[in-house]
């Protein structure tokens, strides 16, 4: 049953219309009378009516949402997702308006945001931060100035940001390394393969890689290869060599499927286990292949309905008591299951 004003009222032998001041933040009640009725309202289960609130006001709730350009396969579900679990709170006045920004430079981001943070043009700020420390000061700098600001993805755990919704990224590169091993036991050489740039994504991403051998005592050769994107410099003898003598590749940026089709082009024979992160179109057609064995999906999804539940509950119903980080589950694709990982149209790769 809806608890209503009236119901409250009549529990605490009062006037219905000093309920309705209180539970609006209106003036003229006294303290004492406030704690009364927010106490009584939150025994009983009480609920604004937030659509019918917003009719009578009808202030909008606008919220940026500061993503990347690339992989365009992972930002663009993300994109359509935060769009999609936007329209469900439409009907309260929640506005999402994404911004594709690319991340490399990083500089080119950063510059963005703290231009948006001084025009100050939202009511919040959601932000996937390519790393983490170049952003600790402005983020800060805007929720000093008032604005509530969130992040996705990627995380800026040093900030005062409220909260984060996304993957945690150790555990992602420990789990690569446990599936590596369960394909195979007999390991001697293993190439990661990450983004050049230090970020906080790439460090704990590889730390969990390596610590998974280390706590097990498994006795590999780790051998890591730094790119920014898998471009004609790696197309030399070096790395075809690299990657025809090693065991098993753990692609730990987005390129994942560049580099399944790079070892399906130059690199013959072997039974190399290759793992990586997330779906796309190639990905599915290489884990059919057998080129790539298992990916470690982010749900990309659930990081965006997440966020936006989150943030519209933070400042459409002034809910406070929402995680400070709400971690995505990581969850085993291969070719068994990899259908149910796609939304796309399954065809031959061309």
């Amino acid at each position: 049953m809806k608890v209503t004003a009236k119901m409250i009222a009549e529990e605490l032998g009062i006037s219905t219309a000093t309920v309705d001041r209180v539970l609006n933040n209106r003036k003229g009640v006294s303290e004492k009378t406030i704690r009364r009725v927010k106490a009584k309202a939150k025994e009983m289960g009480y609920r604004p009516n937030t659509a019918a609130k917003f009719l009578a006001t009808q202030k909008r709730t606008e919220v940026a949402f500061i993503l990347p350009v690339f992989p365009e396969y992972f930002w663009d579900e993300i994109e359509s997702e935060i769009n999609a679990a936007s329209e469900l709170y439409k009907d309260f006045g929640f506005v999402a308006h994404v911004h594709r920004v690319n991340a490399i430079p990083d500089k080119i981001r950063l510059d963005y945001f703290k231009k948006i943070i001084k025009n100050n043009p939202y009511d919040a700020l959601v932000i996937a931060p390519h790393d983490s420390t170049p952003f600790i000061d402005v983020i800060n700098e805007g929720i000093n100035k008032g604005i509530p600001i969130f992040t996705i993805n990627n995380d800026v755990p040093e900030s005062k940001r409220i909260f984060y919704v996304g993957g945690d990224y150790y555990s992602a590169g420990y789990l690569a390394a446990e599936i590596i091993y369960l394909f195979s036991k007999k390991l001697k050489d293993v190439v990661i393969i990450r983004d050049e740039d230090n970020t906080f994504q790439m460090i704990n991403k590889e730390k969990g890689f390596r610590e998974y051998f280390h706590q097990n005592r498994i006795n590999v050769n780790i051998h890591t290869v730094c790119t920014n994107g898998w471009d004609s410099q790696l197309g030399g003898d070096k790395i075809i060599k690299t990657l025809s003598s090693t065991d098993a590749i753990y692609v730990a940026s987005g390129i994942l499927g560049e580099v399944a089709e790079y070892i399906d082009d130059h690199i013959h024979g072997g039974n190399r286990i290759v793992v990586g992160h997330d779906m796309s179109k190639e990905i599915y057609f290489y884990l059919q292949k057998n080129i790539i064995n298992s990916i470690i999906c982010q749900d990309p999804a659930s990081q965006a309905f997440l966020t936006v539940k989150n943030v519209f509950e933070y400042l459409v119903l002034g809910e406070r008591h929402i995680n400070s980080e709400t971690i995505i589950k990581l969850e085993i694709v291969t070719k068994a299951n990899a259908k149910y990982y796609i939304n796309f149209e399954k065809s031959p790769k061309k």
